[in-house]
């Protein structure tokens, strides 16, 4: 959310603090980004066009006059942070209740009935499809997968046994960033699952719901939960293997769309091997890879939003990156506001990542970029090249695409998002790094 100033931010801003005022201006630039399609997105009628009309009036004031009068700098923030507010207000309207929500039961009622039944049930006409499900997206590990997915699933019953309409169990969160159904916390018996509108109005096919709250529950098992090393588009998920897939979540996710036959469609069995094996060419390989950094940037982004910055700094080295960000926790709701700037960004190069397509050919003089009318950005490059072209390079050229199409403000370029992407990997999780490192060294 959009900080009110404190006394701080107001005192900075009142006596021209660049960085602070700069900061400001991205933050006003990307909420409006945020709030705009939502707003547009509302029924015809009073609500749409109130606050339509106070992001115009935002979109005023951001090239008025406070930009040369200090004077008016506090006021103007403060007026824009109440507008912001109002806007969100309206889009919030009715929560909806977790408790005894009947969309999150026939979810769950989906996993057990039409998976872990059918998993040593051979007399099921289903039996093979799910157990080939498996065996796809996990290979020499997949009885271990299958244990792992009976455990998730029991203990998402239980939660949602325990789950009172308050912070036990399924949350109602309206709060949740773009793009997010459900965010689990914890792990064991106190755990919970965060879901969003979506999840709890029968928005989401029940498929896809399913789904959702797998991959969540897996991060919350008491033992050997999961991480989120990379997503599932693209088919990224069928090129781990081992211990590796047993750790990303998205594996087990693709594996319920797989086992009820929805979310296709799926690679041919040649070509998860190939997958599995690294025969796949360099540039698909590579392209997974940039996937799976920007998706670590953004849950470490997430991360760095909730800290306390009253009480705690960022890394050191993904603060040095940042240096249009103010330094010092005074500035704490603003640091917390840039880093949910910053998270919404990533979670914008990840949504372009999904539409980027690699192609390397051999008439290529050098490399190219397209956008397609269907919304696809091409990304073709001479095979040569390709092949001789150290990693981080390539990785940098398409890098550069996506910064351009998404028209990021936070970070300013792809020099400022590519060392930011290296410092977050440098201080991931104890538990997340030799794993990435491992899994990225298999690409070199």
């Amino acid at each position: 959310m959009f900080p009110f100033p404190d006394e701080a931010t107001r005192n900075a801003l009142d006596l021209g603090r660049r960085e602070v005022f700069q900061t400001y201006r991205v933050l006003m630039a990307c909420e409006l980004q945020r709030l705009r399609p939502l707003v547009a997105a509302l029924r015809a009628g009073l609500r749409r066009d109130r606050s339509t009309a106070r992001l115009d009036t935002v979109a005023g004031l951001i090239d008025g006059p406070w930009l040369q009068q200090i004077s008016l700098r506090g006021a103007t923030v403060h007026q824009a942070a109440t507008l912001f507010k109002e806007v969100q207000d309206s889009l919030d309207g009715v929560v909806p209740s977790a408790a005894g929500n009947p969309y999150l039961g026939a979810a769950l009622d989906e996993l057990q009935n039409k998976i872990v039944d059918v998993m040593n049930d051979v007399g099921s006409p289903r039996h093979t499809a799910v157990n080939n499900a498996f065996a796809r997206l996990f290979g020499s590990t997949s009885s271990v997968a299958k244990a792992r997915f009976a455990q998730t699933v029991t203990a998402l019953r239980a939660m949602l046994t325990r789950t009172d309409g308050q912070r036990s169990g399924f949350v109602c969160n309206l709060t949740l960033p773009d793009g997010m159904g459900a965010l689990a916390s914890g792990q064991g018996d106190t755990a919970i699952i965060n879901v969003g509108r979506s999840a709890l109005d029968g928005t989401m096919h029940v498929w896809e719901l399913a789904a959702t709250l797998l991959h969540e529950g897996t991060h919350t098992l008491a033992e050997n939960p999961t991480v989120d090393i990379v997503y599932r588009h693209r088919n990224a998920p069928y090129y781990l293997q081992g211990q590796i897939a047993l750790r990303n979540a998205a594996n087990f996710e693709q594996t319920v769309y797989e086992a009820l036959g929805q979310g296709g469609p799926f690679p041919a069995d040649v070509q998860v091997a190939a997958m599995r094996g690294r025969a796949a060419p360099r540039t698909d390989s590579l392209h997974t890879v940039l996937a799976s950094r920007i998706t670590r940037a953004w849950v470490r982004s997430y991360d760095f939003a909730c800290l306390d910055f009253s009480r705690t700094d960022l890394p050191k080295s993904v603060a040095s990156v940042l240096t249009d960000l103010p330094q010092g926790r005074a500035y704490a709701p603003l640091t917390k506001a840039y880093m949910e700037a910053l998270h919404a960004a990533m979670l914008s190069l990840m949504r372009a990542e999904e539409r980027l397509v690699v192609r390397a050919e051999p008439n290529m003089l050098n490399h190219s970029t397209v956008v397609n009318a269907d919304g696809t950005i091409r990304f073709t490059i001479n095979s040569d090249l390709a092949a001789r072209t150290p990693m981080a390079q390539l990785l940098h050229w398409m890098l550069d695409e996506l910064v351009t199409e998404v028209n990021c403000r936070i970070p300013k370029d792809s020099a400022e998002l590519f060392a930011l992407i290296l410092s977050i990997e440098k201080f991931d999780r104890d538990n997340v790094h030799d794993a990435l490192n491992d899994f990225y060294g298999s690409f070199q």
